[in-house]
């Protein structure tokens, strides 16, 4: 499906973070990818965006709002259904994927791995194909 401009449609990313420096490096580099970004510093404020604007995958900073990202985890995924990724400083892989995360990062961010992550979820990762697949894609 193209956009009006025969481009195919920005995907667009909601980062619902705490830290205004972190989400001033993960927005870089979803934009840098191509992506739209929507930036939430606090619980409220994610819950508005996601309502408002419908985004294709939500990264929620566990520690959001004191620590309710997985509250947020859970109204995004039983609202939409949209895919989650949780990032945190603390190792809370399990709980994250138990509030309905469908991927955890552990904080400090590898761009990569952010990157390739936010890829898969939304089906379009060539970080994880064969170089067969890859070769196709880029012809």
């Amino acid at each position: 499906m193209a956009a009006p401009d025969g481009h195919p449609p920005r995907l667009l990313i909601l980062l619902a973070e705490h830290d205004p420096y972190a989400a001033e490096l993960q927005e870089f580099f979803l934009k840098t990818e191509g992506f739209e970004v929507d930036v939430a510093l606090g619980d409220e404020p994610a819950r508005r965006s996601f309502l408002d604007n419908s985004p294709s995958l939500v990264v929620v900073e566990l520690l959001i709002s004191g620590g309710s990202g997985f509250s947020l985890c859970r109204f995004f995924k039983q609202d939409r259904d949209v895919p989650v990724v949780a990032v945190s400083v603390l190792e809370c892989r399990d709980r994250a994927l138990e509030a309905g995360a469908d991927a955890f990062l552990r904080k400090p961010l590898d761009p990569l791995q952010f990157v390739s992550t936010v890829r898969d979820l939304l089906g379009s990762s060539a970080f994880l194909l064969g170089p067969a697949a890859q070769e196709a894609l880029h012809g």
